[in-house]
């Protein structure tokens, strides 16, 4: 029914053979389910114009196992096909000592085949030895089979081929050349979104063509759509996830439901379509707004959240949009919670310093300020703890997320509700001021789906639930 497309490395060209992968299937009416290992949120984007459908994560060291298995079955229902693009090189994940969210381990806890790109550049043979290398590093091995990526002839791929082929038990499916204007730039969190990228959908088309010329698509199919019987897979809700969602679903038509608005333009992206479905799926009407190009608040929302992004890249238009920083800051002091992740925290600061060293006016409803740094501040997984009251818990509620971010936060004003618990160090990085609540920590519903509850609670002070 599916496979992964991992890498030996970042940089592999895990994401343009992905993209490429999923549009040539899509043209060739395949109905595609896409997928990323992994807490990122700007292959997706890729992933989402490639298929025209949602992307979703699978973040194997955020949630359970279990979990993972459940959200894969269900997104991947009504499909034919699952494509699910790997995070790093094959065994990097959240710590040196174990493979634990890794692709690895995200293709080990499916039981789903693994197809691994490299770039063979520069080598013939010693290609062969390297994917051995990854075949026995672990068991159980998932690696069926290999796509050579930036060969220069169909000689050097035979050679790669007869390498792979002679020596390891694996398919080599195919390969891509190098071409000009496919590359996908990047910035200093990582791609730069592809809905700011100039003409992607000729670039989609493009390397979707390049993928169809010089990769065996007929064998993909068949190998993996035969591989792994899917019905084997958490068929049912094992995990009891339905009947907390339905509980909170039940709490939000009590209250006559809830009108969220949600900041959705090019500084304000990082959102994880599965967080977005699972709002839906718990009765909470979405309603888009841009701090970019709107003058104001759309009429009668309730709550506001504004996800994670690029405020400090649009950050002169977002300040120079007064009247919409105006309208948040009014609605707020009025009562109206806010819930805002990473940018979004940035963006409701006095002001904010971009990489230039210019200083813009934000929102102000924290009395402090962000600033762009030289370096990453913090990258990586984290362990959270919401240090507020949850229904019967005084302790408040844990959950794991992610933190990637080069700016930092300068203020004494506010209280500082939310602790992390990071790889090295314990820090504060979540701000509340009555009823607004910002942090750093990007945060997959289904770490914890009590925190959701809270969540949501905390979104409908001013209803009362």
């Amino acid at each position: 029914m599916g496979l992964m497309i991992a890498g030996v490395s970042s940089g592999s060209g895990k994401t343009t053979l992905t993209i490429g992968l999923m549009r040539a299937l899509k043209n060739r009416g395949v109905k595609v389910a896409a997928f990323k290992a992994g807490p990122d949120y700007i292959d997706p984007m890729f992933h989402r114009l490639a298929v025209q459908e949602a992307s979703y994560n699978l973040p194997s060291w955020m949630v359970t196992d279990d979990t993972l298995k459940y959200l894969y079955e269900k997104r991947s229902r009504g499909q034919e096909f699952s494509i699910i693009e790997g995070v790093m090189g094959y065994f990097d994940g959240h710590s040196f000592e174990t493979i634990e969210g890794s692709s690895a381990h995200l293709a080990e806890v499916l039981g789903i085949g693994v197809v691994i790109v490299m770039d063979a550049s520069h080598m013939a043979l010693t290609a062969a030895a390297l994917i051995e290398g990854l075949m026995h590093f672990h068991t159980p091995n998932q690696i069926k089979g290999v796509i050579f990526n930036k060969v220069s002839s169909i000689s050097h791929f035979e050679s790669l081929k007869n390498a792979i082929e002679q020596h390891l038990n694996i398919k080599c499916y195919g390969y891509l050349k190098p071409s000009i204007g496919i590359q996908i730039e990047s910035r200093h969190l990582g791609l730069i979104q592809a809905q700011e990228n100039i003409n992607i959908e000729d670039k989609i088309e493009k390397i979707a063509a390049l993928v169809t010329e010089t990769v065996d698509l007929d064998s993909l199919l068949y190998d993996f759509k035969n591989a792994v019987d899917q019905t084997n897979f958490v068929a049912y809700d094992s995990i009891g996830c339905q009947a907390s969602l339905s509980k909170i679903r039940a709490e939000v038509e009590k209250q006559g439901g809830l009108r969220l608005g949600i900041a959705k333009d090019n500084a304000f992206s990082f959102y994880y379509d599965e967080n977005i479905e699972t709002l839906r799926e718990c009765g909470v009407t979405l309603i888009p707004f841009s701090p970019i190009y709107d003058h104001q608040l759309p009429d009668a929302v309730d709550a506001i959240y504004l996800g994670g992004g690029y405020p400090e890249v649009f950050a002169k238009v977002l300040s120079d949009n007064q009247t919409m920083r105006e309208s948040i800051k009014t609605h707020a002091r009025a009562g109206m919670p806010i819930y805002a992740e990473c940018g979004g925290l940035m963006y409701l600061m006095k002001t904010l310093k971009n990489m230039s060293g210019e200083v813009y006016e934000m929102v102000g409803i924290f009395d402090g300020h962000s600033k762009m740094t030289n370096r990453l501040q913090h990258f990586g997984h984290v362990d959270a703890h919401l240090q507020l009251p949850i229904k019967n818990n005084s302790d408040g509620v844990r959950y794991r997320g992610h933190e990637f971010h080069q700016s930092v936060v300068e203020t004494n004003a506010v209280d500082c509700i939310i602790e992390v618990i990071g790889k090295k160090d314990t820090w504060q990085c979540g701000y509340h001021a009555q009823n607004v609540l910002g942090t750093y920590v990007h945060n997959h519903f289904y770490s914890n789906l009590d925190f959701l509850e809270w969540l949501i609670h905390f979104l409908s002070q001013t209803k009362a639930i």
